[in-house]
């Protein structure tokens, strides 16, 4: 049983609450709710300036808001047990709809539950609210959170969340004919529900694609106006999750992007462009034109060295850019090619030349650790490219940004055996050392986040109880695994084609036999 001491509320200052709805900017003009509107809060499980720097989210709030027969309202890990808009307690709402983005997210979210007064475990909350999620993490394995939602929703969510709308419209709220009534809807699974969905919900039309309904200060990305140009990525990294869940990838047209950019109100002068590779985007000269012509800055979210040449690179710093962040994943040309990132070491090293000769003044590259063919020689190869990175780009030092590589479902990666805590430990040192020796900072994510990540990105219902009991509070990550039946070093242990995945049972993007086949040339060469 949960304790009750688990359950206390707490309200934050009211006066926190205003101010951060006072530097909001409403890009929208929502209507007003009906008489009687259905409450329908949507929440996102981290702090304010994380949740609205999340165009997922925004996408959730915009497509609520514009129906008059609801009272949508926001609440985040900072403002709960309260909402933002009204102050409502989040318990008091028949739905709620959270939108997560990362594995790790998931802690938060039934911490949110938990403050609000809201039994977590699903088969003990035989009451209101139904709780439904979404979003990349959830939607890739929603397994580690089956036990504590009611619904999820699978794939891109505009086709799903219109059915959900038109669901909560005809179906009341009722809490057993909602329940049954979304088991029907394709992209939507509905967990101990027979037939409660097992597909994932067809590509979204790129028109569709969102943008920021609010613009704010208090954000991450600080009074920007973000834009989603792209869907997917084009390129075929065996680790990656978009390649996996989002294919193909699409481009947003550029007529829609010129009509978003014809309502931006004055207050915002800068835009950010939201993509996994933004200047692959077939119109992406035209589309900083149109920037640069009306004066705005420019941000991007993602940027590709294969798709930088010398006038993309022109544009990048006639709109201010002053940082651009590289993923080549490893210094290795050999083991980038076997994880499907078929880019040179000479690209990088061009590209650089072409960065620090605009004028870039800051570059950021992001590597792995714990790739499957991972020696000795690796580490030679990867201290030559940073070396060799570093005199390319004139001797200007840089930034390395180190993290696990974590296996995700859909993936051919998903087989992969995450090396061990002291093995993950020994390659970061590897690379802290090089990039010492080499005058460059760098930043290493914790290796017992990482692993925690990898857990979560692999497991099944069983996670669900450790998950309430850490965030409960009182209990370790290792006892509360330990007291489910977890052993966590299931994480670390091969996996051949018949190995069985919680998502096995699921129709989704990808086919395991081609993970597979794609997984065992990434590791044979």
């Amino acid at each position: 049983m949960i304790p009750r001491e688990a359950f206390s509320i707490t309200n934050p200052r009211n006066n926190d609450i205003h101010s951060l709805l006072d530097r909001e900017i409403v890009l929208e003009r929502f209507p007003p709710p009906r008489r009687g509107a259905l409450p329908v809060f949507i929440g996102y499980p981290a702090p304010y300036r994380i949740g609205m720097s999340n165009l997922g989210f925004h996408f959730l709030f915009g497509r609520l808001r514009c129906v008059p027969d609801f009272r949508v309202e926001r609440f985040f890990l900072d403002t709960a047990p309260v909402t933002l808009e009204g102050g409502s307690q989040i318990s008091s709402a028949p739905v709620l709809l959270f939108s997560v983005s990362y594995e790790e997210d998931y802690l938060s979210l039934v911490r949110i539950l938990l403050r609000s007064g809201i039994e977590p475990l699903r088969r003990r909350r035989n009451r209101r609210p139904i709780v439904i999620a979404g979003g990349p993490a959830v939607s890739a394995n929603p397994f580690p959170l089956s036990g504590i939602v009611d619904a999820v929703a699978l794939g891109e969510g505009e086709g799903p969340l219109g059915r959900i709308i038109d669901c909560i419209r005809r179906r009341g709220l009722e809490r057993e004919a909602l329940i049954g009534a979304m088991a029907s809807i394709p992209g939507i699974m509905v967990p101990g529900v027979p037939g409660g969905g097992s597909a994932y919900a067809p590509d979204a039309d790129a028109e569709e694609f969102p943008r920021s309904v609010i613009v704010t200060s208090e954000t991450v990305f600080a009074d920007t106006l973000l834009i989603e140009t792209g869907r997917g990525c084009p390129g075929s990294c065996s680790f990656c999750l978009a390649t996996a869940l989002y294919r193909p990838y699409r481009a947003l047209p550029v007529g829609v992007f010129e009509r978003y950019l014809e309502s931006v109100p004055p207050e915002v002068r800068k835009v950010g462009l939201v993509s996994t590779a933004v200047a692959a985007h077939p119109d992406f000269g035209e589309m900083i034109e149109r920037l640069s012509s009306r004066g705005l800055g420019v941000s991007f979210s993602s940027l590709r060295a294969e798709d930088l040449d010398r006038q993309k690179v022109r544009l990048l710093r006639m709109v201010g850019t002053q940082s651009v962040s590289l993923a080549p994943e490893t210094g290795s040309e050999r083991l980038r090619f076997k994880l499907g990132k078929r880019i040179t070491d000479e690209t990088y090293y061009h590209v650089a030349a072409l960065l620090t000769g605009a004028g870039i003044k800051r570059i950021t590259l992001y590597l792995l650790a714990g790739c499957p063919g991972e020696d000795e020689s690796t580490v030679q190869e990867t201290a030559r490219f940073l070396a060799d990175f570093k005199k390319a780009a004139g001797g200007r030092s840089y930034s390395v940004h180190i993290n696990t590589l974590v296996p995700k479902a859909w993936t051919p990666f998903q087989f992969h055996a995450v090396p061990g805590r002291d093995e993950l430990a020994r390659r970061f040192e590897s690379l802290r050392t090089i990039c010492r020796g080499l005058g460059l900072s760098f930043k290493v994510k914790s290796v017992r986040s990482s692993l925690r990540q990898a857990l979560l990105s692999l497991a099944g219902e069983e996670v669900g109880p450790a998950l309430v009991a850490v965030a409960a509070g009182g209990v370790s990550w290792r006892k509360a695994l330990r007291d489910a039946g977890i052993e966590p070093t299931c994480i670390h242990e091969p996996k051949e084609e018949g190995f069985v995945f919680p998502w096995d049972e699921l129709e989704g993007p990808t086919k395991k036999g081609y993970c597979f086949v794609k997984y065992r040339q990434a590791v044979d060469g």
